[in-house]
């Protein structure tokens, strides 16, 4: 039901972005920056409360000082590869970010095997590949605001010149691997891959036409942000490590 609700709401604002006012970029913005901090943020916050959970049942001292301490060590690390090796800094984020959405929107399969890992980054991969490639005239603009941009003008134009193409092989990969799946796991109901496949197409169709910053804002903050929050809260109220008056 709340997958639902929030494809109708993604729905709705396509439908008024395209034909009843069009949301200016600087609204956008401020839409987005709201949301990453109602939503965002927190999803993000709610992985000490996992960790904290995980160590309890399997036992395990655990420390929020030491969970803090590598978590924002990673994010440091991660922030000198892009300064000094913005090309390879930009394919890894792609690549973590593409396995992460895929594997938050594919919770309700089995994706522990090389097929269903698969699965997970090539229906990431196509997610970001729409929202990026398709909207690449305000991206483009994006990185050629900073020095690495300028020396990696070349790749940058390149990308542009073979973005649909880019687009396409992602395509056929998801398919492929879905395909694959779907064949390995024939015990999965047929109900739930249909309405798996519909779900991804409307999503699609809503990225495909939404601005890249309105699409980002409703992929990462309504869709992803909030059912990663809801699988959270399921989670952590297991065993009633939380109640529901507490989180």
């Amino acid at each position: 039901m709340l997958r639902f609700t929030l494809l109708v709401a993604g729905c709705i604002l396509l439908l008024f972005q395209q034909y009843i006012l069009p949301i200016d970029t600087g609204v956008q913005f401020i839409i987005f920056l709201c949301g990453i901090l109602v939503l965002g943020v927190p999803h993000g916050a709610a992985d000490l409360l996992v960790a904290t959970k995980n160590a309890g049942n399997s036992e395990k001292k655990f420390s929020s000082v030491r969970f803090l301490v590598v978590y924002i060590s990673r994010l440091f690390l991660f922030a000198v590869t892009l300064w000094f090796f913005p090309v390879a800094g930009n394919l890894l984020f792609i690549l973590f970010a593409a396995y992460h959405f895929g594997e938050t929107d594919l919770y309700q399969f089995k994706t522990n095997t090389f097929i269903g890992k698969l699965f997970v980054i090539s229906y990431g991969l196509l997610i970001l590949c729409v929202i990026l490639l398709h909207h690449f005239e305000e991206v483009k603009p994006l990185f050629q605001m900073f020095k690495s941009g300028e020396e990696n003008a070349a790749l940058i134009n390149w990308l542009d010149l073979h973005r649909y193409n880019i687009i396409s092989v992602s395509g056929i990969l998801f398919f492929t691997t879905t395909f694959v799946y779907f064949l390995r796991n024939n015990n999965t109901d047929s109900k739930d891959k249909g309405e798996f496949l519909i779900r991804f197409a409307v999503i699609l169709l809503i990225l495909f036409n939404l601005p890249m910053l309105l699409g980002f804002t409703f992929y990462f903050v309504v869709w992803h942000s909030v059912l990663s929050l809801n699988n959270i809260i399921i989670y952590l109220r297991k065993n009633s490590f939380y109640t529901k008056n507490n989180i």
